[in-house]
């Protein structure tokens, strides 16, 4: 069930990529293994360059081993994500795989002006892209405003000023305790050297 969704999903980005089903019917007939955790995604690659259900007796032409660490590095970026990738197998499919899965992009516009028609599905699809935009700006905003009211009016955080100046007087504190020691160690010294 899962893995015919995700073949559907991923073929349906392939429908709107030719460049991509160009590259993967090069390797038609061969099977790609994905594992994630504990679940197995096989994918044929079918002649016509889309993903298609593979035989479990067939053996997988390369096998793509994707470690938890590498899905909590997704909203680092895509990049930052297949660093974490363990591939193994024919080299030549691999780079072929990571290319189509690191530049195929989902086009949401299309896919709206279907269901809603052109203008209603190019307006949704602008409003979605100025709402994925804002999202990140105004989550520093809150962070800010939640900071700076906890720093001042609630008085359970300290004001990164106040901080930094009470840092500098523990500095000068130091040196001058530092100078301290110094002076005292010389006047032992001193002392011991003129009983």
């Amino acid at each position: 069930m899962l893995s015919a969704a995700a073949i559907a999903g991923l073929n349906h980005l392939l429908a709107q990529a030719d460049w991509a089903r160009r590259r993967l019917r090069e390797h038609a007939g061969a099977v790609a293994e994905v594992a994630l955790g504990g679940t197995v995604l096989r994918l044929g690659i079918a002649a016509d360059g889309y993903f298609c259900d593979s035989a479990i007796d067939v053996p997988p032409s390369v096998t793509i081993s994707l470690p938890p660490s590498a899905v909590s590095r997704l909203p680092d970026g895509i990049d930052a994500a297949m660093a974490e990738v363990k591939l193994s197998g024919q080299a030549d499919l691999a780079d072929t795989l990571s290319f189509v899965f690191r530049h195929l992009l989902w086009d949401g516009e299309a896919d709206l002006a279907r269901l809603f028609g052109p203008i209603i599905g190019r307006r949704a699809h602008l409003a979605a892209n100025r709402v994925a935009q804002a999202l990140p700006e105004a989550g520093a905003r809150l962070v800010a405003n939640a900071s700076e009211y906890l720093a001042h009016e609630g008085r359970l955080l300290v004001p990164r000023v106040a901080l930094s100046a009470h840092a500098e007087r523990l500095r000068q504190v130091r040196d001058t305790m530092s100078r301290l020691d110094k002076r005292i160690k010389r006047l032992a010294t001193a002392s011991a050297d003129h009983p």
